[in-house]
């Protein structure tokens, strides 16, 4: 069962870190479904500027992983609360989807993005891979 909730900010920085390892920590990972084309579109922005030369070694381990975690749909009657959210913190729809998401789910929310971690709820890709290396994976995590 996942435990944290993964936003697009933070998936790069831990797919350096951690290259295919990630795979063993995806049982403990959810997205949110729009993170797949937000992923995709980083990725082709990278290869457009020759930062990954090779496309599908890299959409490869985007596809195992993605078939890897829990993807969590933005259902119809979530709007409203996440709009309520968004206006009340300041933050962008967008922003509060994940951190609305990770509230209502129980779930940390690992992201790099400066305006989601200062919520208690988050946590950086730095906290988060100290605690998953620091556990057995597949193993009990905090």
């Amino acid at each position: 069962m996942a435990r944290y909730l993964l936003d697009t900010s933070a998936l790069y920085p831990l797919l350096l870190r951690l290259g295919d390892r990630i795979i063993d920590y995806a049982h403990l990972l959810a997205v949110l479904d729009l993170t797949l084309y937000e992923a995709g579109n980083t990725v082709w922005k990278e290869h457009r500027a020759g930062r990954v030369r090779r496309l599908e070694p890299v959409t490869r381990l985007l596809e195992e992983f993605f078939s890897s975690v829990e993807i969590i749909r933005i259902e119809p009657r979530d709007i409203t609360g996440i709009a309520r959210l968004a206006v009340e913190e300041g933050l962008t729809f967008y922003d509060a989807s994940y951190l609305y998401t990770a509230r209502m789910k129980g779930l940390r929310l690992v992201t790099e993005d400066k305006d989601l971690k200062p919520y208690r709820v988050s946590m950086g890709v730095e906290e988060f891979t100290r605690l998953v290396e620091e556990a057995e994976p597949g193993g009990e995590h905090p």
